[in-house]
């Protein structure tokens, strides 16, 4: 009998301590945020969405491998990417909180607050842009000048008297090429070379057609329109002279934001499987772009998003091979803007940033 209700209480203790365990580790849960069927079931998670300028950048790709890792890594985050257009649209997209992140080139913004070029008019109180915080930049692409093969055009310069595509209606690389024209003795103004704003498939089917002597492109190498193109037409690479470059340098706002790049014959070459075999190497531009958000997103949303990100760098870096050249010591190269606190714990614990930076 004492055996029997020995057993029969120790069992029953048992279960008690075993609920109680229970209910503890529940309440337990419940503290720290979470649930006992997952880590990442605790509560809804976070939703975000990135804009970026069209669905065939290297932005994109970033934004869709970005999305995965989240998801992948039970972040508690879940981002939507969206293609909007223009980065001037982008940036006031983030101010206005039509959405939670875009992206825009780095000198931009301060474009945008001094109310220059496309933003003359715009929010002349420079004020309107002071809640855009930064969470990384990074270096996405580079200005390709194209003419046909045989053209005899080498520069800028000698586009005299000839035509050529400076950029997509409504963009911001008509801008920098008409100054850039101006750099190498060219005035459209004048009459001395023909410019024109094309979006980038028709300006390249001008191009091949003889309707245009040479076009602007942005993007990555290698560059999408110049790859199809150089399918079917015999292509050439335009140059710019490095000391017009310089000057205009020296002349045009926010110009120490603009590198120059030379482009190897071997790169272009390989880039483009040797349908495109430059004698010479390729003086170019380029400028860093900056993923960019609201002050209001709370500061563990961009730790996340940025921890994840280059937690898992190297998944990253397969997207495209823009992207592959993508680098935690340059994360917060040349951004222009505040650095989220958010992102900017993550650095300094990475030791990218100095605490009182």
């Amino acid at each position: 009998m004492r055996t029997s209700m020995g057993r029969a209480w120790r069992g029953g203790l048992a279960a008690t301590l075993k609920a109680a365990a229970g209910t503890m580790a529940f309440c337990a849960w419940v503290a720290a945020g979470l649930s006992p069927i997952g880590p990442a079931a605790a509560a809804d998670p976070v939703e975000v969405k990135f804009a970026t300028i069209s669905n065939t950048s290297d932005e994109y790709a970033l934004g869709v491998t970005w999305s995965t890792l989240l998801d992948k890594t039970r972040s508690g985050i879940t981002m939507e990417v969206v293609a909007h257009g223009g980065t001037p649209k982008l940036l006031r997209g983030v101010v206005d909180k039509d959405w939670d992140i875009g992206i825009i080139a780095s000198p931009h913004l301060l474009y945008a607050r001094d109310g220059l070029f496309m933003f003359k008019g715009r929010a002349e109180d420079g004020k309107y842009y002071d809640d855009v915080r930064v969470l990384l930049t990074l270096e996405s692409g580079v200005a390709h000048y194209l003419t046909r093969a045989g053209s005899g055009i080498r520069t800028l310069a000698d586009l005299r008297d000839k035509s050529i595509a400076v950029g997509t209606p409504g963009g911001f690389s008509g801008t920098i090429n008409l100054a850039l024209l101006a750099a190498h003795g060219l005035d459209p103004a004048k009459g001395e070379v023909k410019a024109q704003y094309l979006e980038y498939s028709t300006a390249m089917d001008e191009l091949r057609n003889g309707m245009l002597d040479a076009v602007y492109l942005w993007g990555g190498l290698p560059q999408g329109a110049v790859a199809s193109a150089a399918l079917q037409s015999d292509l050439a690479y335009v140059g710019l002279d490095p000391a017009a470059m310089e000057s205009w340098r020296k002349t045009f706002p926010a110009a120490e934001y603009y590198d120059l790049v030379t482009l190897t014959p071997e790169r272009i070459s390989t880039a483009y499987d040797g349908h495109l075999k430059p004698e010479a190497p390729v003086v170019s531009w380029t400028t860093r772009m900056q993923i960019i958000v609201h002050r209001d997103m709370p500061d563990d949303v961009a730790y996340r998003l940025v921890k994840t990100l280059w937690e898992n760098i190297d998944e990253v870096r397969q997207a495209s091979r823009e992207l592959s050249i993508m680098s935690l010591d340059q994360a917060v190269q040349s951004a222009s803007g505040i650095i989220h606190p958010g992102a900017k714990r993550f650095y300094v614990e990475a030791g990218v940033m100095k605490p009182q930076s």
